[in-house]
């Protein structure tokens, strides 16, 4: 069945709006900072400027939602066949859990800092990843797209909301470290950034947010890769074969998991759990834009899985 061009067109542009509501939220949330350095954290031009910003930020995320669904809508099928798809819906659950974390633990303050890449991808999906909506390739036809997919996206979503969290908390660590130390090292003042550390929670909080996202994110990207042996054992007659994106898949998780056990069994906390966090969020990195785009291997076609 032919796309039809119509809704198409319609969830383009309603991507395009949520970008800019995504920017504007951004500038918001940046003002908010800039109101509250100069005036205090607690000036009302500070507080405006922040409670404006996360109206935005809502309004833009329910048209990102209007060009998911439209876009599925047009294409006939599940709103994911493709890496423009896929980028689409992974900005969307990052917005999500930032969403849930700003009701649950008063995270304004991340907003700013997941704005910023969210707005970054969907501009990479929107220019150098954009597809034409159209029926799925035949190798991805199949009912599992709605479960391995969906795993996948939810996953890497949460992953880059951690990953943000996680360079905040080092920053902040650094910031903490420095101003510690006392007579004879860096003033406070000339520490780069001192007002926007100043602004961000303990390094600890950090620390702990950072965990429950990716304590939140690691089961869904197990459950991801073994509904995509089962998926891969129907479509290739073999559960596991060390294609690229496999690979790459099973390191993501090698270090996501080394991350959880450093944790629970060696007590690592701070710096050292966030290297391999931000290891985890580069392997990710990896396993979706290089293995899709320079790599040759079963999953090039389909960027998704």
């Amino acid at each position: 069945m032919p796309a039809n061009t119509h809704l198409a067109h319609l969830s383009d542009t309603l991507l395009v709006w949520a970008v800019f509501g995504y920017a504007a939220a951004m500038l918001g949330y940046a003002a908010e900072f800039a109101f509250g350095r100069r005036s205090g954290t607690g000036s009302p031009r500070a507080e405006r400027a922040g409670r404006a910003a996360v109206v935005l930020t809502v309004l833009a995320w329910a048209v990102h939602v209007g060009s998911v669904v439209t876009r599925g809508f047009a294409a006939h099928r599940v709103p994911w066949g493709n890496m423009y798809e896929f980028s689409s819906m992974v900005s969307l659950v990052a917005v999500t859990v930032f969403l849930v974390l700003l009701k649950r633990s008063n995270a304004r303050f991340l907003g700013a800092f997941v704005m910023a890449p969210v707005v970054l991808y969907l501009g990479l999906a929107g220019t150098v990843l954009y597809a034409k909506a159209g029926p799925l390739v035949p190798a991805l036809n199949s009912y599992w797209i709605k479960i391995h997919v969906v795993a996948a996206i939810t996953a890497s979503g949460a992953f880059m909301v951690s990953g943000v969290v996680t360079v905040l908390y080092l920053l902040k660590e650094r910031f903490e470290r420095r101003t510690s130390l006392g007579p004879g090292t860096a003033s406070v003042t000339e520490f780069s950034g001192a007002g926007l550390m100043r602004w961000l929670p303990a390094a600890d909080k950090l620390d702990r947010i950072a965990h429950r996202i990716i304590t939140f994110a690691f089961p869904v990207w197990t459950f991801a890769i073994i509904a995509g042996a089962i998926w891969a054992e129907q479509a290739w007659s073999r559960y596991w074969g060390w294609d690229p994106k496999e690979t790459w898949s099973f390191i993501t998780w090698l270090a996501y998991a080394a991350y959880l056990h450093a944790r629970a069994t060696a007590g690592w906390r701070g710096r050292r759990a966030a290297v391999l966090s931000l290891i985890g969020f580069a392997c990710l990195m990896v396993d979706y834009y290089v293995v899709n785009t320079v790599i040759t291997g079963l999953h090039s076609y389909a960027g998704v899985s």
